[in-house]
């Protein structure tokens, strides 16, 4: 059974005395009992023990300030007790798993400084004691606790830190990436890794991970903090609570980079006493005088006095002393040019070391069963994907090239689960990729078909842009442009340099390669299927997430939402325009009001007029 170390209590009491007094303090390290308090942390409950002498009638107010600066003393040097790197991180960490929503467990990766591996440092870890506890059986609370405490280095783009490390680029982007431990591990294209720590965390119940990477300096990493497969997505991904992830991993990357400023520090004022223990043997080796007299001796205290402030002048004036201008923008040109080649030098280096690779083991082979299936599922789709081409021969106007599906299909038969051949990746990026090169293919290229022969011709007959460039526009437009939307298929991008380059390929060719990827879709789907291990797809739109109902549950969710928000636009117009149609029929009433009175008294007075004429 492990031990919950946030139900530990530690106390201690001291004895302060003074001038015949002595005041009882009791100090207790634990958790706050205050419900609005947040994380592990610390707090001192100072108990004062009776001071005041029980013959007088009333407290003395000299002692009791005393007391009370005695208290904030203790409190302070309590707070500032040392106390190691690992404890300190991993308080940080704790705080951030506890009052994260539907976390349970969180672990910082930092990126070695010539980026060859991730390491997670000590203290760098968490998961709640409740989580572990509350699982059904005690092979999977080890497995758990074992996750928890083991941690192999591993290579970027290698586990689930490295992959997540990759995805994000661990640049300090700033926001907050999920994933899905099941798609993570359906995905032939990720690396494992040994260890097996992703069927590990999937085995105990977790299912979805953030990672949030931090920046600070030259200390890069992330934070991973992990759920429950079936914890409510939409709570975890809820703006308040990603704010709160972004937050708790800007302060666990400052709290790991700090320790190397803080080691500095450390070593610098080390050394500076080292030098004033020196100074000191030096004088009294030579004055023949001892520490007690030197120290008392008002004369030689006040040199040594004088001498510091001379020397700190000296230094201040050396440092910010009246300089020519000129001299000293040359000298801040130098320092940023020689640290701009250092990090060059350094990159460089760092580079050759990763290219003797990370000794990871190549992918299986797969089996003659699966290569079997995968046979035939290939050849009755590129065998209806050339029939259907031939049928369009003798329109020009919907031509389209079979060869453009090949690599495509090595993706869907030999690599059934990877995210590249799923649907959404396989229509999407052949859209986006032919709307690229049909646009690319308006740019006017003046006949050149190089950069060599654009130059060769005298200003006045350069027009456009050379036809390879062109092109290398097109394919970079389609690749990074895959890779923002979030629809990366490879196959895909060939299509972007081929609309940008030849002209019998046009709108209407479009419709030729929708109505393919229909095709090769609908025979995969009924195809692979067949199989026992094999499901395709995995997602049609993958918009949702297993929790919340999938892409249709996102889809009602988005519709709820709207839904619920023209009513509530639609409550307040009819709030407004009722309000406002009773505003104007009570001014209606106040005009009628005042008209009618105005009238009686017009009346009123030509009636008494009326009765004074007729009198009179």
């Amino acid at each position: 059974m492990a031990e919950d170390n946030h139900s530990l209590i530690s106390s201690r009491s001291i004895m302060v005395g003074d001038a015949g007094q002595s005041d009882s303090y009791e100090i207790q390290e634990g958790p706050s009992d205050n419900p609005n308090s947040s994380g592990q942390r610390d707090i001192y409950e100072i108990q004062e023990g009776s001071s005041e002498n029980p013959n007088s009638s009333e407290p003395n107010t000299h002692l009791s300030r005393q007391h009370s600066r005695r208290r904030q003393s203790y409190v302070a040097a309590q707070r500032s007790r040392p106390r190691s790197d690992e404890e300190v991180l991993g308080e940080t960490v704790a705080d951030a798993g506890l009052n994260a929503f539907g976390c349970v467990f969180v672990e910082i990766w930092v990126i070695a400084l010539d980026g060859t591996k991730l390491s997670r440092p000590g203290g760098g870890h968490w998961m709640d004691p409740a989580f572990a506890q509350s699982l059904p059986t005690e092979a999977m609370i080890e497995t758990a606790w074992k996750v928890d405490r083991e941690a192999e280095d591993c290579p970027p783009g290698v586990g689930i830190a490295g992959t997540l490390a990759d995805e994000v680029g661990a640049v300090g982007s700033k926001r907050v990436h999920w994933r899905q431990i099941r798609a993570l591990m359906n995905d032939p294209f990720v690396q494992r890794g040994s260890g097996k720590r992703m069927e590990k965390l999937f085995g105990v119940g977790i299912g979805l991970v953030a990672c949030v990477p931090f920046s600070f300096e030259e200390e890069k990493g992330i934070v991973l903090y992990y759920s429950r497969s079936s914890a409510n997505a939409d709570m975890l991904r809820a703006t308040h609570n990603e704010r709160f992830l972004i937050g708790s991993t800007d302060l666990i990357g400052a709290n790991y980079a700090i320790r190397r400023a803080r080691d500095h520090s450390a070593e610098l004022r080390k050394n500076m006493f080292k030098e004033a223990i020196k100074k000191v043997r030096k004088e009294l080796l030579h004055e023949k005088m001892s520490l007690s007299s030197m120290v008392m001796n008002t004369e030689n205290l006040e040199k040594l006095r004088k001498e510091k402030a001379a020397q700190d002048a000296e230094a201040n004036s050396n440092s910010f002393g009246a300089q020519a201008p000129s001299f000293n923008s040359f000298v801040e040109l130098f320092r940023k040019v020689r640290k701009a080649g250092v990090w060059g030098l350094k990159r460089i280096n760092y580079s050759r070391r990763k290219w003797r690779g990370t000794r990871l083991h190549g992918p299986p082979r797969q089996s003659f069963y699966d290569c079997l299936f995968c046979f035939i599922g290939v050849y009755i789709t590129m065998l209806a994907i050339l029939k259907f081409a031939k049928s369009l021969n003798s329109s020009n106007k919907f031509e389209f090239d079979a060869g453009w599906w090949t690599s495509t299909l090595c993706i869907v038969y030999a690599l059934t689960p990877a995210p590249v051949g799923q649907p959404r990746q396989i229509v999407a990026a052949h859209l986006w990729n032919m709307i690229v090169g049909l646009l690319c293919r308006e740019i006017p290229t003046g006949g050149f078909g190089d950069f060599e022969e654009w130059g060769q011709v005298s200003p006045d007959e350069r027009s456009g842009m050379p036809l390879i460039w062109v092109q290398a526009l097109a394919v970079a437009l389609g690749v990074s442009g895959q890779a923002y939307i979030g629809i990366i298929h490879p196959p895909a991008t060939g299509l972007s340099m081929t609309f940008a380059s030849k002209p019998q390929f046009t709108w209407s060719t479009m419709a030729s390669v929708m109505v393919t990827d229909c095709i090769v879709v609908g025979i995969a789907m009924m195809y692979l299927n067949l199989s026992q291990k094999k499901q395709y797809p995995l997602y049609w739109l993958g918009l949702g997430w297993e929790g919340s109902g999938g892409s249709f549950g996102a889809i009602r969710g988005v519709t709820r939402s709207a839904r619920r928000k023209t009513i509530d636009t639609r409550e307040v117009v009819l709030s407004a325009s009722h309000e406002t149609s009773e505003s104007i029929r009570k001014s209606t009433n106040d005009v009628t009001e005042t008209v009618k009175r105005g009238t009686h008294i017009a009346s009123t007075a030509v009636r008494k007029r009326v009765k004074g004429e007729e009198a009179v």
